[in-house]
C-alpha cells in the first residue's frame, strides 16, 4: 500500500484490477458514441459525399499517420522517463516507462478508472516517490504537455492574425490572450520568494469527514489547501526543468516530438482525403479541438473528440465530409490502435508493481 497525497489513506496497489465486462461495456459504448457521431454529421452534410471521399481517398498516406503515432510514443515515452527522474526521483529504464506509458494511454480497456494521471502517479509511487511528491511530479508532467501544445497553438493564432488566415477571429484571440496569462500567472505563482509559502501543506492530522455537517467545511477547506499546494508545486517543478536544459533535455524535447507526431498523423489523414492546409491553420483548429480531451468524457472522449476536431477545421474552411472521414483515420491510429497495444500491456501490471519498488532514484542536486 501506499498512501493517497489528499487524506493520508492508503491506496490500493491493485491499481489495474482488470473487470473484462466493464472493460468491454466501455469499448461498446466507444463505437456507440462514435456511431452516433457519424450520423449525426452525415446528418448535416451528406453521406453521399462522404461515400465519394473515401472512395476517392489516397490511402499511401495513412502509413505516414502510423509514423507519425510512434513517434509521438517515442517523445512522451522520453519526456516521461527524464521529468520522472527530476530533483531525485526515479530512474525508469527504457521497457519499464514504456509499458507505464501504453498501459496509461490505454488505462480504460483494463475496466480501469484511474486515466493516465492515476497511472502515472501509481507508477511512481510503486517507485518509491513520496506521495504529495508524486502527486507534484504527475501534474507538473501534465502541465508541461499541455503548456508546449498552447504554446504552438498561441504562435500558429499569432501568426495567422498578421497573415490574416482563414480563421474566426475569436479562435486566434482566444490562445494570444489565455496563453500569455497562465504563462504570467504560473511565472509569479512559482517564483523563489512565493514557492515554499504557496506549496506549504497543512500540518497536523486534520478534520476527519463524518456525517457531521460541522465537519465538512474544514474537510473541504484542508483538502482543496492541499490540492492547490500540490497543483502550485507541480507548476514549480516545470520551472525548475525550464532552468536546467542541460540537465534534462528529453524532459523539454520530448513533448514537441510528441505533439508533432500527433499533429502529422492529423496531417496525413487530411491530406489522404485531398485537403491541404498550412500549417498554421492546422496547429491551431487541431490544438482548439484538443482542449476537449481536458474534460472527463467516458470511453476516451469517443464522439466528442472526432466532433470537435470536425468543426474546427469546418471553421478554418475544411469542408465537413473529407474532414469526417480524416477525423476517423486520425482517431483509428490514436485511440483504437493503441487501445489494442494497451490491452497487450496490460497483462504487464503485476510484473511492473514487482519491477517498480526496485528502481534506482537520481541522486538530488547539491
Amino acid at each position: 500500500m501506499n498512501d493517497d497525497p489528499v487524506n493520508g489513506g492508503p491506496v490500493n496497489d491493485d491499481l489495474f484490477g482488470v473487470d473484462r465486462r466493464k472493460a468491454i461495456l466501455t469499448a461498446l459504448v466507444a463505437l456507440a458514441l462514435l456511431a452516433a457521431f457519424v450520423w449525426i454529421v452525415g446528418q448535416l452534410s451528406s453521406f453521399g459525399d462522404m461515400r465519394d471521399a473515401l472512395e476517392e481517398a489516397h490511402r499511401g498516406w495513412f502509413p505516414l499517420c502510423l509514423a507519425g503515432e510512434v513517434a509521438a510514443y517515442v517523445g512522451y515515452i522520453a519526456a516521461y522517463r527524464d521529468f520522472a527522474r527530476v530533483d531525485g526521483g526515479p530512474r525508469f529504464p527504457l521497457w519499464t516507462a514504456t509499458r507505464v506509458v501504453i498501459v496509461g494511454f490505454g488505462a480504460f480497456v483494463a475496466g480501469s478508472s484511474a486515466g493516465t494521471l492515476g497511472v502515472d502517479y501509481w507508477a511512481l509511487s510503486k517507485a518509491g516517490d513520496e506521495p504529495h511528491r508524486a502527486a507534484r511530479r504527475v501534474l507538473a508532467l501534465n502541465t508541461l504537455e499541455w503548456g508546449v501544445l498552447a504554446t504552438f497553438a498561441c504562435a500558429a493564432g499569432a501568426l495567422m492574425l498578421v497573415t490574416g488566415g482563414n480563421a474566426p477571429v475569436e479562435m486566434m484571440l482566444a490562445w494570444l490572450v489565455v496563453v500569455p496569462v497562465c504563462v504570467a500567472a504560473a511565472t509569479w505563482v512559482s517564483s523563489p520568494v512565493r514557492a515554499d509559502r504557496f506549496t506549504r501543506l497543512p500540518g497536523g492530522a486534520g478534520h476527519p469527514l463524518t456525517r457531521d455537517p460541522e465537519t465538512w467545511v474544514p474537510w473541504l477547506r484542508r483538502g482543496a489547501r492541499i490540492a492547490l499546494a500540490d497543483a502550485i508545486g507541480g507548476v514549480v517543478l516545470v520551472r525548475h526543468v525550464l532552468l536546467r536544459p542541460r540537465r534534462y533535455p528529453l524532459a523539454l524535447a520530448g513533448f514537441p516530438v510528441f505533439w508533432a507526431g500527433d499533429i502529422l498523423c492529423m496531417y496525413a489523414a487530411l491530406q489522404a482525403f485531398d485537403v491541404h492546409l498550412d500549417l498554421a491553420p492546422l496547429v491551431l483548429a487541431y490544438t482548439s479541438a484538443y482542449v476537449i480531451t481536458s474534460l472527463p468524457l467516458p470511453a476516451g472522449g469517443a464522439g466528442g473528440v472526432e466532433a470537435g476536431l470536425v468543426f474546427s477545421f469546418d471553421a478554418v474552411g475544411v469542408p465537413v465530409a473529407p474532414a469526417v472521414l480524416a477525423t476517423l483515420v486520425y482517431r483509428f491510429f490514436t485511440l483504437w490502435l493503441p487501445i489494442a497495444v494497451a490491452a497487450v500491456a496490460v497483462t504487464q501490471v503485476k510484473r511492473l508493481a514487482e519491477e517498480l519498488p526496485h528502481v534506482e532514484h537520481e541522486p538530488v542536486p547539491g
